[in-house]
């Protein structure tokens, strides 16, 4: 139990100062600008993916964080999910681990749903990836098998970049999703 309670105190220590500095306006601003530049760099890498999002039933798009120290790692980011017709969903993501490493990354993730079910869970009740997959990406391509992108649940893809592009190994375990209220919220009283 320690040293899940201590990985929980290292999320703590990853969550960017901005976030909670920064108004909700600034902070969808800021999630905005880190889609369209994560999308851009996909498309790049993979120009196919452009038409698979637009086929999609929906997609979401995350910024993450992550530091390893020792037996712990820790990270957490956010991101936006956007359906079909056009709705945005703001959401959090964090991410506890138990191993050994040392080190930092900043990465983004890119989840593309093809389960209208899978991306009406994802955006409601959230998802929780711990013990799910453990989702290798193929370091070229080979088959049908897509370079950069795991199928990590049945009908959902997913696309890990960092700044050197598509990285190799797409570890989604132990992590989990939610909404994130209080930038929804703004959302709606802003709308109306």
């Amino acid at each position: 139990m320690k040293p899940l309670f201590f990985a929980f105190v290292l999320i703590a220590l990853v969550i960017p100062s901005m976030a909670f500095a920064a108004s909700a306006d600034e902070q969808r601003a800021a999630i905005q600008k880190m889609e369209t530049a994560t999308l851009e760099k996909l498309y790049k890498e993979k120009p196919d993916t452009r038409r698979e999002i637009q086929e999609a039933e929906g997609y979401a798009v995350f910024s993450n964080g992550e530091l390893a120290v020792m037996w712990l790692s820790g990270g957490y980011g956010h991101g936006a999910a956007h359906s079909r017709d056009g709705q945005t969903i703001y959401m959090e993501m964090a991410k506890a681990g138990v191993g050994l490493g040392l080190g930092a990354k900043d990465f983004n993730t890119v989840f593309v749903f093809h389960d209208p079910d899978a991306f009406r869970k994802f955006t409601t009740t959230g998802l929780d990836l711990s013990g799910t997959a453990d989702a290798a990406a193929k370091a070229g391509v080979k088959g049908n098998a897509a370079s950069g992108a795991a199928d990590v649940i049945p009908g959902v893809r997913v696309y890990q970049m960092t700044d050197n592009g598509l990285i190799a190994q797409a570890m989604v375990q132990g992590t989990k999703y939610w909404r994130d209220d209080s930038l929804n919220t703004a959302v709606n009283q802003t709308s109306h």
